[in-house]
């Protein structure tokens, strides 16, 4: 509650003003300037715009608000009464009722099992001015607060400023105690069933937890934390080994050992898997468990993960000039919080790459024996899986399955045999470049090769050591035939999770131990793509990587088990969700029917077949023109050499043909829809939505996007500020690339299902304001001044030019104008530009409204 309370009203900034200051130097609510509440902590982010004295004084001048200035004014407690209820209702969840059961389970005695953060309904309503403001001064103390400032600025003038600001502050409370986190003490073993049919998967857990004592940061410390992080590793190679198997009960499973809360360690092996495997589930993952505590580890396993957690040092070196601030502040305020020494990369390097270097099989078992020592086991089983016999609890049926497995016999695990990368034979050929293009002032080189094979490139300094690449080809999900609908989200699952001809998925993870080069198959709606990352020496392992999928990609019959398996859980999630209801009928809607938006019924979906993924991307993938396009820190030179030697010289590949869509999207002007989710979580959700137009009248998307951020700021000025109906609001704006002249514009509001007429009055409202009395001047400078902000950082990352600029520039050349004209096109927008926008797009009389609400909801 004090948090949200320190955005309205402070010393020298009066309600609703603070976020407007915000938007005046150029920072955005939400993306630049935050706030969250955990457990343990309240922490304010504020993402300056620059890191000069001017900057920083603002920024600090905020918090020092924070720190002392708060006014908790009666009537705005009163109004933000509702906002933190309708926070509560929107984080409302069957996952969210899961963790709160297990925490109450594996913590029954714990101050935290019994406070969540989000609090009581009771003393939402309830809380005055008197009551928030004890606790506003007896927390909010210099002695209990912590600033951490990381990026580009002066340390000197920075120490400075903070000096000037704060050291006038006083505790305005006497000093408490910090509440201690209460008792946990298991024993023996102990079972936990909690039944949420809408998480639409089942979870298997084994865990152990413990109270621990707060151990000071050493070497000694780290080294043993180290090998627990290096035996999980292990095991969760076994595990993602099982889940690739056609046999395998499960669809994910993961282990982890760590401290949470600050004194609570724990160690937990889970997996999610279908309801009916429940108790396969459970026993394969105890026997994994105990054959790894037996047995230990093979030689062959540790050096694989050597290799990887020495390949993550090295490489966080290199990283090291250009780490994000965001990251860096976050990670030093939880190295404080776990009283826990920050180090930089290179020194993490120095002190744990010795201790990698040195460690043997019993170092490493000794340590996971370590992690699972406690003289309990806590067994749980939660999620859609109804567990019943006669006579019998469910908790006496999960004790039975545990116990059961326990006393089958488990076998010492062999050894490994070796996978190698790359394994096939080098191009015999290298290809011939018939056209190079150079554009100096955008830095980028274009290549045609003889076969008809694209290759964009631009060097960048933007992050250091990395290089991101994208193949593209064909139409993507824009193809996608009409009964077939969900072939594409099938399609990139299967083919992720096959491989290659000669090597698994597994195989091919163990082929690459130690590198730090990764390749993934996706899809635009206008293209398939394979997006890889990887490092500056290994630029010719990507490629090569690259070609064997071009070569020799496979389809495997497990791979396709496993997605259509996944999807299931997915569908079962969906159907009773708000937000999955949206995905399954909403998007679907919006274009008229299409079958290509959003995800097909089940029914249809579980139809596809293998044959269908593999006969649709073959063709694409053999014999449609290629487009490869490389953003990031590598030699030119070295590169194209590259690109010759394993792209250039595959067969001759087709011209670019016209995508011919053989049905457009068609909005469905003035209807309505409502949407009935069998859920028990009482909330809603309400989309108003506009037609629009496509993506390639590239000043008119840029005025529909800046139309969407005011939009978005009445949004919370009208409906979470002054009603308190919602807390998560948002407008935007979605042009199509693939669907000539079609567009949405959406206003998306979760609502209190009681209130979703009221919401859909409110967004119409704002719509015709925006129509009938246009933009006033300070309210576009208040959105456009953040986004000129936001460009300013998104011209230097490299995702921006490599998937805005070069990818898909062969067949829209225009794309590289894009680039040149963003600065001056957003800045040059006017109030009247976006009166004009409004006027035209935001008809009331042509929008679509989709009501979600629960079943009973509907009914009611």
């Amino acid at each position: 509650f004090i948090e949200h309370m320190l955005f309205c009203g402070s010393k020298h900034f009066k309600p609703g003003d603070l976020v407007k200051y915000f938007q005046s130097i150029g920072m955005q609510f939400g993306p630049d300037a935050n706030a969250h509440t955990g457990f343990y902590e309240t922490g304010y982010d504020i993402l300056l715009p620059e890191g000069n004295k001017q900057s920083l004084e603002k920024g600090l001048a905020v918090m020092k608000e924070f720190a002392e200035g708060a006014l908790l004014l009666q009537t705005e407690i009163d109004k933000e009464h509702k906002v933190i209820l309708a926070e509560k209702r929107t984080r409302d969840s069957a996952s969210y009722r899961t963790f709160v059961s297990v925490m109450k389970f594996l913590l029954p005695e714990a101050r935290m099992s019994k406070r969540f953060p989000i609090g009581e309904e009771e003393v939402i309503k309830n809380a005055d001015h008197d009551l928030l403001k004890i606790y506003y001064d007896t927390w909010y103390r210099p002695d209990n607060m912590i600033i951490v400032m990381a990026g580009d600025f002066d340390q000197k003038q920075a120490t400075k400023l903070i000096n000037e600001k704060f050291s006038t502050l006083s505790a305005r409370a006497p000093i408490q105690p910090r509440p201690d986190i209460g008792v946990i003490n298991h024993k023996g073993i102990k079972t936990f069933y909690h039944f949420e049919k809408e998480t639409g998967k089942t979870t298997a857990t084994i865990e152990v937890i413990n109270k621990k004592i707060i151990e000071p940061d050493s070497a000694s410390f780290k080294r043993k934390q180290l090998l627990k992080n290096i035996a999980d590793q292990i095991v969760q190679n076994r595990l993602d080994k099982i889940v690739s198997k056609t046999t395998s009960p499960f669809t994910s499973a993961s282990i982890s050992s760590s401290t949470s809360f600050y004194q609570v360690e724990f160690s937990e092996i889970s997996a999610e898997t279908s309801p009916e495997n429940w108790e396969e589930s459970l026993s394969l993952l105890e026997k994994t468990l105990r054959k790894s505590l037996k047995y230990g580890f093979t030689k062959s396993e540790l050096e694989i993960v050597k290799k990887d957690f020495l390949s993550k040092l090295d490489n966080a070196v290199k990283k090291m000039p250009t780490r994000n601030s965001s990251m860096l502040a976050g990670n030093i305020v939880q190295d404080l919080n776990n009283e826990k020494v920050t180090m930089s990369p290179e020194q993490e390097r120095n002190l744990l790459a010795p201790i990698i270097n040195s460690i043997n099989l019993k170092d490493v078992h000794d340590a996971f024996k370590d992690a699972w020592a406690a003289n309990h086991r806590l067994i749980m089983v939660t999620g859609n899986a109804k567990i019943t016999a006669k006579n019998k609890t469910p908790e006496d049926l999960i004790y039975e399955v545990f116990d059961r497995s326990s006393r089958v016999k488990v076998l010492r695990p062999s050894e490994i045999k070796p996978a190698v990368f790359p394994y096939l034979a080098e191009p015999e050929k290298k290809g011939k470049i018939i056209n190079r293009t150079e554009i100096p002032d955008l830095g980028i080189v274009q290549i045609d090769f003889d076969n008809g094979i694209r290759l964009n490139l631009k060097q960048t300094d933007f992050e250091a050591d990395e290089v991101l690449v994208n193949l593209s080809f064909g139409f993507g999900k824009s193809a996608e035939p009409s009964n077939m609908a969900g072939l594409a989200e099938l399609s990139e699952q299967v083919i992720n999770e096959s491989g290659l001809g000669s090597l698994k998925k597994e195989e091919i993870k163990r082929a690459m131990a130690g590198k730090n080069t990764n390749l993934i198959f996706g899809f635009d709606e206008d293209c398939f793509l394979f997006k890889g990352i990887t490092v500056s020496k290994e630029v010719p392992l990507l490629f090569q990587l690259i070609y064997a999928h071009l070569i020799d990609q496979a389809y495997r019959q497990e791979a396709y088990s496993l997605s259509m398996e996944r999807f299931k859980q997915q569908y079962r999630k969906l159907s009773s969700s708000i937000d999955g209801a949206m995905l399954l009928s909403g998007k679907r809607l919006l274009a008229g029917g299409d079958t290509r938006f959003g995800l097909p019924p089940y029914h249809l979906f579980k139809n596809l077949t293998l044959e269908q993924v593999s006969s649709w991307i073959h063709n694409p993938l053999k014999q449609d023109k290629l487009e490869i396009s490389v953003v990031g820190d590598f030699d030119m030179d070295s590169l194209i050499e590259t690109a010759a030697k394993y792209l250039g010289g595959l067969p001759q590949r087709s011209t670019y043909k016209t995508n011919k869509i053989s049905t457009s999207p068609e909005f469905p002007a003035a209807q309505l829809f409502e949407i009935s989710v069998a859920t028990k979580i009482q909330k809603g959700v309400v989309i108003v939505a506009y037609p629009t137009e496509d993506i390639w009248d590239i000043n008119r998307t840029r005025r529909l996007s800046v139309l969407a951020d005011i939009f978005s700021n009445r949004l919370r000025e009208r409906i979470r500020e002054k009603l308190g109906a919602a807390y998560s609001s948002t407008a935007y704006n979605q042009p199509g690339k693939a669907y000539p002249g079609y567009g949405v514009f959406q206003a998306f509001v979760h609502v209190d299902p009681d209130d979703s007429d009221l919401i859909v009055s409110e967004i119409k409202g704002i719509a015709l304001d925006l129509v009938e009395k246009g933009i006033p001047e300070d309210e576009l400078r208040r959105s456009l001044d953040p986004t000129i902000t936001s460009i300013k950082d998104l011209l230097r990352k490299n995702e921006y030019w490599l998937n805005t600029v070069l990818s898909g520039s062969l067949r829209h050349p225009q794309k590289l104008d894009w680039s040149r004209t963003i600065m001056q096109g957003y800045s040059s927008i006017t109030s009247d530009d976006l009166s004009k926008t409004a006027k035209k797009y935001l008809d009331n009389e042509k929008a679509a409204t989709i009501i979600i609400k629960p079943e009973k909801a509907i009914k009611k």
